[in-house]
């Protein structure tokens, strides 16, 4: 369950692929190396975001299970694939179960499943690797519970990436902007769907659940850095970081709508910069 459209996960893919900890990435592969095959079970896939950032840094054989609840995001999958392989010089077709994508380094099938991850057990099957991006911080303890257990009893890895963090800092800044800080932090542990969020939570309390389960838990940043070049992605921002602080405090909705409105001035002049922070989390399974 990603909880996005295909234009959002379209609009941040840049700033994360550059804000994604790379170095979590290699220390899985080092890890795995030595296996003829992988299995990767990817949770909330959106429109496949890791499978093309992440199967060319694991190289060899790889299968993908990509799993979401929203069939429009699945229904994109093939299409972004392909454009993407295009790109890259690589080639992407379709097959019976889903695809197959073939680089220089990696040979990965992708199958497709539609899954309600809030009620249905995990679909973790055989995975070697269990990975989600953007998705931490919209679950809920009893959730992440449920993703560690299912990990320990495979003994799977988990790459779980780009967790909001509750790191937002603003260039130039305002005397609005700890307070809006502040109530969006708030409003990103109400219920996703997933019951009372973790939200700027996640990461950390990912890598204390699994180190409780014997893993090896590395973390890392994986900020976004935002400049005047991405002013789409600041607006959309922008506008759904005030829509939350106002309905934490709707007392207090014509400050943040003044707040909002400065922001867009600061974009439409081409002076806002932003950081927003986000964590890596890589567990690996006990030798």
């Amino acid at each position: 369950m990603s909880g996005f459209d295909a234009h959002w996960l379209a609009l941040r893919e840049a700033a994360d692929r550059r804000a994604r900890a790379d170095a979590l990435t290699r220390m899985l592969r080092r890890a795995l190396s030595g296996r003829p095959h992988l299995t990767v079970v990817d949770l909330g896939c959106g429109t496949g975001s890791n499978l093309r950032h992440v199967a060319p840094q694991l190289g060899g054989r790889q299968h993908w299970h990509l799993v979401d609840t929203d069939p429009k995001l699945l229904d994109a999958v093939p299409g972004a694939v392909e454009a993407w392989a295009a790109e890259a010089g690589d080639t992407a077709r379709r097959t019976a179960p889903g695809m197959v994508v073939e680089g220089g380094s990696f040979r990965a099938e992708v199958t497709l499943e539609r899954r309600d991850l809030a009620a249905d057990p995990l679909p973790l099957g055989a995975a070697d690797v269990v990975t989600a991006s953007a998705l931490l911080d919209l679950v809920g303890h009893a959730w992440l519970d449920r993703l560690v257990a299912a990990c320990a009893a495979q003994r799977a890895a988990a790459l779980l990436t780009l967790s909001y963090d509750g790191r937002i800092a603003w260039w130039p800044g305002d005397t609005t902007d700890a307070t809006v800080r502040a109530r969006v932090n708030r409003h990103q542990q109400g219920d996703k769907g997933f019951g009372p969020a973790l939200g700027p939570h996640a990461a950390q309390a990912a890598a204390e659940v699994f180190r409780c389960a014997g893993y090896e838990v590395e973390t890392a940043a994986s900020d976004w850095h935002l400049d005047e070049t991405e002013a789409e992605l600041q607006q959309r921002l922008h506008a759904e970081w005030a829509s939350a602080a106002s309905q934490v405090d709707p007392a207090d909705s014509t400050s943040v709508d003044a707040w909002l409105a400065r922001r867009m001035d600061l974009l439409a002049a081409g002076t806002s910069n932003l950081v927003v922070g986000h964590t890596d989390v890589l567990a690996l399974p006990p030798s």
